[in-house]
């Protein structure tokens, strides 16, 4: 008897995987923007005007859909150029880094009834892993000074990023995206090597973003 049910099972497994992945929407695609990126420093810093650094990110992206309104979306980006700059009267000092970030989103979108517009919605963890962090110094008649920081920066940062686009079809299974996130860095950049000959400080990176990419249905 469990012989000849061995069959039906099988044709029954077959069938459910096969309705999953009917169900089931995965595409593939790269994206590039800009960062606009910002420290926060607390205690902060005074006596000085303190502006963000733009720097450019680039990337793949991966979304998978298991409802037509819900996703994943996971994006491993490149970001360099980041950070921010410290203007006085004797001069400027400016913090750059580098980092592989990868933000990790569940995505709503609500499509328009005829339409081949389709907005969204996302928010998610973004894990930062810092790959450069270096401060110039450039004081008045004098050459500007480069140091590296890694030795007193964290290699790891964490931050919540969240915000919202829309995505235009452009063929059957090909659409480009544009969106604008913040993220919001919970995790200090500093590491105690720092503390232990600075000082105590905390430095979280946060900053808005603007970015557009091509995403292939597979």
């Amino acid at each position: 008897m469990k012989k000849a049910l061995m069959p039906f099972l099988f044709l029954l497994l077959i069938l459910s995987f096969s309705n999953v992945s009917a169900q089931t929407n995965f595409a593939l695609g790269a994206r590039a923007g800009l960062d606009i990126a910002n420290l926060t420093f607390d205690p902060d810093v005074s006596g000085v005007t303190k502006s963000s650094r733009t720097g450019f990110k680039f990337g793949a992206v991966a979304e998978l859909s298991f409802i037509p309104m819900l996703a994943v979306q996971v994006e491993p980006m490149f970001v360099t150029g980041a950070g921010c700059k410290f203007s006085g009267a004797g001069g400027t000092d400016t913090y750059k880094l580098s980092y592989l970030e990868i933000p990790i989103l569940l995505k709503l979108k609500v499509p328009i009834p005829n339409s081949d517009i389709t907005p969204y919605a996302f928010a998610g963890p973004n894990l930062v892993f810092v790959m450069s962090t270096k401060e110039v110094l450039e004081l008045n008649n004098t050459p500007s000074r480069e140091t590296d920081l890694a030795d007193y920066t964290s290699s790891f940062s964490f931050a919540i990023d969240f915000g919202g686009g829309a995505s235009f079809k452009v063929a059957p299974l090909t659409s480009v995206m544009l969106d604008v996130r913040y993220s919001l860095g919970l995790s200090n950049l500093l590491n105690d090597k720092w503390e232990q000959t600075f000082g105590k400080q905390s430095v979280k990176l946060t900053g808005f973003q603007i970015v557009a990419g091509v995403m292939f249905g597979l």
